[in-house]
C-alpha cells in the first residue's frame, strides 16, 4: 500500500467495520423481541382451549428450536465462508435473517388457518437459527479482518457494542408495539406481537442495503493471492490442528454466555419474580445495565489493544468479580420498589462488558485465516446453543435451591473463567492484532533474505 492510498484504505476499513457490525444487532434484537411477546405469540399460534402455561411452554419450545439448530447451520455456513469468502456468506445470513423475521410478522394465526400456523412459525424459527448461527461469527471475523493491526480489539468491541444495541432495540420495539396496539390501533391487537418482527425485518433490509458495497476482507484476499490451498475439511482441521485454540474459545464463550444470559436476559425476570420489583423498574434496570455495558466496551477494547489480552482479561475478570460481590451484598437488602435498583447493577454491567467485549476479536485472532470462520463458529455456536438455551431454566432452579444470590454466583463463575483465560492466553498463538504471528511470517522473511 502506498502512502497516498493509505487514507483512502483507512476510510474504507472504518466503513467496513461499521457496516459489518450492523447485522450483529439482529441476533440480540430477535432474542429479546420474541421473549417480550411470547405470551401473545402463544395466544396467536396455539388453540384457545390450552392452558396459558402449556401455550407458553410450546411457544418457548419453538423459540428453542432456533437455538438448537445453530451449531449445525453455523458450522456449515462457516465452512463455506472459509472457502468462498466472508462477504458473500455474510450478506446471505443477513438476508436470510431479515426475510424470516419479516415473514413471522405477517404469518396467519391459528384461528385463521389452524395447525399450519405453528408449523410455519417453527420453519421460520429454524431459518432464523440458521442465519444467526452464521451471522455473529461472520460479523466478528469480517470486522476483525478489516481492522488495522493496532485496532483489532477495538473493532471487535465495537462490533459487540453494536450487537448489544439489539437488546435495547428489541425491548424498545416490544414496548412501542404494545403502546400502538393499545392506544392507536385497538381494533388490531395482533400488532402488539407483529410489529416487533416487521420492524426487525425492515431494519435487516436497511442493513442489507447499506452493506451492498462492502469489501472482501484483506486477509482473505491476501491468502487467495498467495494461492493458499483451501482446506477440504475445515472442521476436522480445526479440531485436529488447533485444539488448544478451540478449548480456549470454549472457555471464553462459556464466560460470555454466563454473563449475557444472567445480566442481560434473565435479570428483569429475576427482579420481578424473586425480588418483587415492579415490571417498569425491572425493565428500566435492565436497559440501564445494557447501556452501561455498551458504553464501557470501547474502553475495554482500547485496553486490550494498548496493554494486551492478558491485562485486559485480568482487569475485566477481577473488576467484574468485585462489582458482582457488591451487587450480591447490597441488592437483596433493598426494599422492593427502591429506585436504587435501577442503578445498582450499572457498575457490574460495565465491568462485565469487558468479558463480552473480548470475544469477537480474541476468538478471531486465535485461528489462522484459512479456518478462521470455522474455528470461531464451532466453539461459539455449540456453547451458546447448549448453555444459552438452558441457562434461564438453570437460573430459575438455582434461585429456588440456592437462594436470591444465585445469579451473582453464576457471574462470579464467569469471572473465574475470565481470570483463567488471562493466565493461559499468553500460550495461545495469535494471528491478528497485538502480538500476532501471521502463518506466513517465516516463509515471507526467508524469501526476503534470499
Amino acid at each position: 500500500m502506498t502512502q497516498s492510498s493509505s487514507p483512502e484504505a483507512a476510510r474504507r476499513a472504518r466503513r467496513n467495520v461499521r457496516l459489518g457490525s450492523l447485522g450483529a444487532a439482529l441476533e440480540y434484537y430477535d432474542f429479546v423481541a420474541y421473549l417480550y411477546v411470547a405470551t401473545l405469540i402463544g395466544k396467536a399460534f396455539f388453540p384457545a382451549d390450552l392452558s396459558p402455561t402449556v401455550r407458553l411452554v410450546q411457544t418457548l419450545a419453538l423459540y428453542s428450536t432456533g437455538l438448537l439448530i445453530r451449531p449445525v447451520a453455523g458450522i456449515i455456513i462457516a465452512r463455506v465462508a472459509d472457502r468462498v469468502g466472508r462477504k458473500r456468506l455474510f450478506i446471505f445470513t443477513v438476508a436470510l435473517m431479515s426475510v424470516a423475521t419479516l415473514l413471522i410478522g405477517v404469518l396467519p394465526t391459528y384461528d385463521q388457518v389452524g395447525w399450519p400456523a405453528p408449523v410455519l412459525l417453527l420453519l421460520l424459527r429454524l431459518a432464523q437459527g440458521c442465519a444467526v448461527g452464521g451471522e455473529l461469527p461472520a460479523a466478528a471475523v469480517f470486522v476483525t479482518e478489516h481492522a488495522p493491526p493496532g485496532g483489532v480489539a477495538r473493532a471487535g468491541a465495537f462490533q459487540q457494542m453494536t450487537a448489544y444495541s439489539g437488546f435495547l432495540l428489541g425491548a424498545g420495539a416490544g414496548f412501542f408495539s404494545g403502546l400502538v396496539a393499545t392506544h392507536l390501533t385497538p381494533g388490531a391487537p395482533s400488532l402488539a406481537w407483529r410489529l416487533p418482527f416487521i420492524i426487525g425485518g425492515v431494519l435487516g433490509f436497511v442493513s442489507l442495503y447499506l452493506r451492498r458495497r462492502l469489501d472482501e476482507t484483506p486477509e482473505f484476499v491476501r491468502e487467495q493471492g498467495e494461492g493458499a490451498r483451501r482446506p477440504s475439511a475445515p472442521v476436522r482441521q480445526v479440531l485436529a490442528e488447533h485444539r488448544p485454540a478451540v478449548l480456549f474459545a470454549v472457555l471464553v464463550v462459556f464466560a460470555l454466555t454466563l454473563v449475557n444470559v444472567t445480566y442481560f436476559n434473565y435479570w428483569p425476570t429475576y427482579l420481578q419474580t424473586t425480588l418483587h420489583y415492579p415490571a417498569t423498574t425491572s425493565l428500566a434496570a435492565s436497559l440501564v445495565a445494557i447501556a452501561g455495558a455498551m458504553a464501557a466496551m470501547p474502553v475495554w477494547g482500547l485496553v486490550a489493544d494498548r496493554y494486551g489480552w492478558r491485562t485486559m482479561l485480568l482487569w475485566a475478570g477481577l473488576s467484574s468479580a468485585a462489582t458482582t460481590v457488591l451487587l450480591l451484598v447490597v441488592l437483596p437488602g433493598l426494599p422492593p420498589g427502591s429506585g436504587l435498583a435501577v442503578w445498582i447493577q450499572l457498575p457490574a454491567a460495565m465491568t462485565a462488558g469487558g468479558i463480552a467485549a473480548a470475544v469477537p476479536s480474541l476468538i478471531s485472532a486465535i485461528f489462522p485465516t484459512e479456518v478462521r470462520q470455522t474455528g470461531y463458529s464451532v466453539p461459539y455456536n455449540i456453547v451458546v446453543a447448549l448453555l444459552g438455551g438452558f441457562l434461564n431454566l438453570i437460573l430459575v432452579w438455582l434461585v429456588a435451591t440456592v437462594g436470591t444470590g444465585a445469579p451473582m454466583y453464576v457471574v462470579l463463575a464467569a469471572c473465574v473463567l475470565t481470570v483463567a483465560a488471562a493466565l493461559v492466553v499468553g500460550g495461545i498463538r495469535l494471528y491478528l492484532g497485538r502480538g500476532a504471528r501471521p502463518a506466513q511470517e517465516i516463509p515471507v522473511r526467508a524469501g526476503l533474505e534470499q
